[in-house]
């Protein structure tokens, strides 16, 4: 059973709400979307670039288990980092439709559809444009330096939603979630930049 926040301004509530009930009836529907995505990379990139992204979207897609339990918003997850080395290893566009996919199958997977994927699945997708920024407009290589500036290219795009229609309680949640976010996947791009950049040769 999905359940539907109304945390978003109404007029975009209900449009959300049916899409998001939409989304969550046909699962199945991600995962042949996904399908897809992946047979086109076998045939554009090769098996390594399949088998490295196919890795990386199921670590993406089950990080977030936990809110099948608990409905918070995805301060612990793989995803912002499998943006990040999804984008500087296969390009933009890679990276867009990896976050893009990644994001929504791993709402779906877990019953946590609600109005507010109209706020994380394009800011996660968009993760791939903050990233690409640093590598080609500033020559940043660095899977960590990198992974600093998705992080805050994620709190910028998110947190000011919910900051500024919400009310003392949700102001309240997004100042922990922003912590935990940034605290946790710090110590994730801390830990695995350099064995990621090792294996990919990045």
């Amino acid at each position: 059973m999905v359940v539907l926040k109304t945390e978003l301004p109404s007029a975009f509530g209900n449009v959300v709400s049916r899409a998001a009930e939409l989304i969550a009836k046909r699962k199945a529907y991600v995962f042949i979307a996904a399908l897809v995505i992946a047979l086109l990379y076998i045939f554009r990139s090769g098996f390594a670039a399949v088998l490295t992204i196919s890795v990386l979207f199921a670590l993406s897609a089950v990080s977030t288990l936990y809110k099948r339990y608990f409905r918070v918003p995805p301060a612990f997850e793989l995803m912002t980092f499998s943006v990040v080395v999804v984008t500087a290893k296969y390009g933009f566009l890679a990276g867009f439709i990896f976050g893009l996919i990644a994001q929504l199958t791993s709402e779906a997977l877990h019953g946590a559809i609600d109005a507010q994927i109209i706020i994380f699945v394009p800011a996660r997708a968009l993760l791939a444009l903050a990233t690409w920024m640093g590598i080609n407009l500033f020559g940043i290589t660095d899977l960590f330096k990198l992974g600093i500036i998705a992080i805050i290219a994620y709190n910028l795009m998110v947190q000011p939603v919910s900051w500024f229609i919400g009310d003392v309680q949700l102001k309240t949640k997004t100042i922990f979630y922003s912590i935990f976010y940034t605290v946790f996947n710090l110590v994730i791009f801390s830990t695995l930049s350099k064995p990621a950049a090792f294996l990919l040769g990045l």
